[in-house]
This record gives C-alpha cells, sequence and structure tokens, in this order.
C-alpha cells in the first residue's frame, strides 16, 4: 500500500517512522507548507507537495492519514474522500462536531472506510485492560478517575496551539474521554470546571470534569498544562519515547468487587468476603514495552481495513461521538450547567 501523511509536525513525522517501518506499505507523498518539511523531505528523499489539490493531480495513494492542523482536518479529509481514498484522520476527528459530521456523512455516501486515530486504544494495555473489565472481574463498574497533569514548555505553543483549538481539553483530554467511552460505556452527560489562570489565554489551561455514564457509573477527570507532574498517560505508559516514563499511574476504574489501576495494570480484590474491615490483595499484570507499538497496531489495522480484513478498532463515528462529549465539556464550562452530548443522526 502507499500511504500519503498530511501534515509533518509532532504527530505527522511519528506516523511517518511508523510507515518506514512496516513492510506492508510504503510512503507515498507528505503535504506540508512550511518550509521545515520542505528540509525535512529533502533529506529524506520523500516526496513533498504544499496542498493536498497539488498531489493529487499527479498522486492516487492507497490510503491517507491526515495529521494537519485541527482546524483544516474536514477540507483535507473531503478532498481524499471525494476521490475514493480511505483515510485515518488524528484524534480529534475535527475541530467541531459539525465538520466532523460532514467528514462521516461524506466518507458513508462515498463508502469510503474512515478511521479516527485514537491510537490509544490499540495499547496492548487498554486491551488486557477492556478484557478484564468485559469478563466481569471488577463486577458492576461504580466510578472511573482519570489524571492528565503535565507541563508544556512555551515553545509548544506554536500559532495554532493558542488559537480556539488548542487547548489541552481538545488535544489531551480528547484522549482520555475516548478511553472512558471505550472501556466503561458512553456518557450521559458532564459537569464541568476550565480555567486560564496560569497562561491567560485565549483557551483553557486547566480542567476538571465530572462524569455521568449510562450504565450508571460515575466518573471525573483532571487535566492541565501547567502542572510538574507525571500523572498522565504521556509519562505512565511509556508509549512515546519523547516523554520520561513514570512507574504511576493515571487512571482508576471501580466496580462492586474489584478496581484497575493503569497503566500499571494493577487490580485489587478480596480473596473471600467483601468488607473494608478484610485484606484486599493485588495482582499485576506484565509491563508491556510500547513504544511505537500502538501507532503500528493502529497503521495495521488501517491496512486491513482498507483491504478488507477488518473493521476498524475506532471508526470516524466512534470519533464524531468522542468530539461530541469534548463539546459537552466546554458547554458545561460556559454556562456552569450539567450538559448532555448532543445526539447527531448519520
Amino acid at each position: 500500500m502507499k500511504i500519503a501523511v498530511i501534515g509533518a509536525g509532532l504527530a505527522g513525522k511519528q506516523h511517518i517512522q511508523v510507515i518506514k517501518n512496516n513492510k506492508m506499505c510504503e510512503l507515498d507523498f507528505i503535504v506540508d507548507p512550511s518550509n521545515e518539511s520542505i528540509e525535512f523531505c529533502k533529506n529524506n528523499g520523500f516526496l513533498h507537495f504544499s496542498n493536498v489539490t497539488e498531489a493529487l493531480t499527479t498522486q492516487k495513494p492507497d490510503g491517507a492519514i491526515i495529521a494537519s492542523p485541527n482546524s483544516i482536518h474536514m477540507e483535507n479529509s473531503l478532498d481524499f474522500i471525494e476521490r475514493g481514498i480511505p483515510i485515518l484522520v488524528e484524534k480529534p476527528l475535527s475541530s467541531d462536531s459539525e465538520s466532523a459530521l460532514s467528514i462521516v456523512q461524506c466518507a458513508k455516501k462515498k463508502n469510503v472506510q474512515l478511521l479516527t486515530g485514537h491510537h490509544r486504544r490499540h495499547n496492548k494495555i487498554i486491551r488486557e485492560a477492556k478484557d478484564t473489565i468485559d469478563s466481569g472481574q471488577l463486577g458492576r463498574l461504580v466510578a472511573s478517575h482519570s489524571m492528565c497533569w503535565l507541563f508544556k514548555p512555551n515553545d509548544y505553543f506554536n500559532s495554532w496551539r493558542k488559537s480556539i483549538s488548542g487547548g489541552p481539553v481538545l488535544i489531551n483530554l480528547t484522549h482520555d474521554i475516548d478511553l472512558m467511552r471505550y472501556l466503561i460505556g458512553e456518557i450521559e452527560s458532564v459537569y464541568s470546571f476550565e480555567s486560564n489562570a496560569n497562561r491567560k489565554g485565549k483557551v483553557e489551561d486547566s480542567a476538571a470534569v465530572s462524569l455521568r455514564f449510562k450504565n450508571g457509573a460515575i466518573g471525573t477527570l483532571s487535566i492541565s498544562d501547567t502542572i510538574l507532574a507525571p500523572w498522565s498517560w504521556e509519562h505512565t505508559s511509556g508509549e512515546n519515547p519523547i516523554y520520561p516514563n513514570q512507574k504511576e499511574s493515571c487512571y482508576w476504574i471501580g466496580g462492586t468487587h474489584g478496581s484497575l489501576e493503569l497503566p500499571k495494570l494493577k487490580s485489587w480484590q478480596s480473596l473471600n468476603e467483601r468488607s473494608w474491615w478484610k485484606p484486599i490483595y493485588s495482582k499485576q499484570s506484565p509491563t508491556y514495552k510500547n513504544i511505537n507499538q500502538p501507532l503500528s497496531a493502529q497503521l495495521e489495522n488501517f491496512i486491513s481495513v482498507v483491504q478488507g480484513r477488518a473493521e476498524p478498532v475506532c471508526s470516524g463515528e466512534d470519533g464524531l461521538k468522542t468530539l461530541l462529549v469534548i463539546e459537552a465539556i466546554k458547554s458545561s464550562a460556559r454556562i456552569e450547567k450539567a450538559v448532555k452530548p448532543k445526539k447527531i443522526q448519520i
């Protein structure tokens, strides 16, 4: 398979490396208007274009990965879908649900495969956690807590990350929300607070969220990109070597018969009687070496979907549903009330 990559920034470069390492595909071309990307392609011998329209005048890849800024996901996605080319769109699917819905509807109309790049679903840790939960080992799910505390340096904030689509809720929390949906179930309503007291920008730098799941479970989420701390998926999972690995947990999921820490995969249960007066015992699964594994597994799923051998682990519709929850979180923070994610007919 020949795969194009649209956007050669932080995420795009990771996709490029994963494509290079996969024997089932090759990099067709890169689209990115920046001078840095021109130099990057020249140094690595990659075919480069400044825009998608120019690229598709002469090229027709078997698939494309959209890793451009969130605000132009729809424009880039529709260019490929209209030509019948399957796409994997980096999370979030778009910067708002209206444009995300347009992507999903167009893909459905044209019968083109559309995947969303919530790569954490492909992590072996998450797969094992889902198996544990689905087996009933934790009993009926009661509550969850997720933390995403990290400190982003000033040079992280290029122009688009200072815009309305650049805050940590849309960039980072979207991952955590997607995993809570995947592991626990669909989210019925949210109540959230946001703050920009530290960076004082146009978007939030911190947020706290309460969740009510449709199955009766409740949850909390806390996120900030201004806290120097080890409790985030980036720091604890070992997925990406650019983040120093910390031997901590950042997700906790509890049920009537046990609880689970992630990414440690440490479960807690009673041997006999369930009581706060009785001992609670823990066991921990082997640690996985995860560097680039989820992105590699995601690429393999994309290839298999395009070839008709598999279903998407995270479809375009999944990406839309996660984005609807994120929008509800943003709305709740504005009006200071509980908000239900919008229901959209696809």
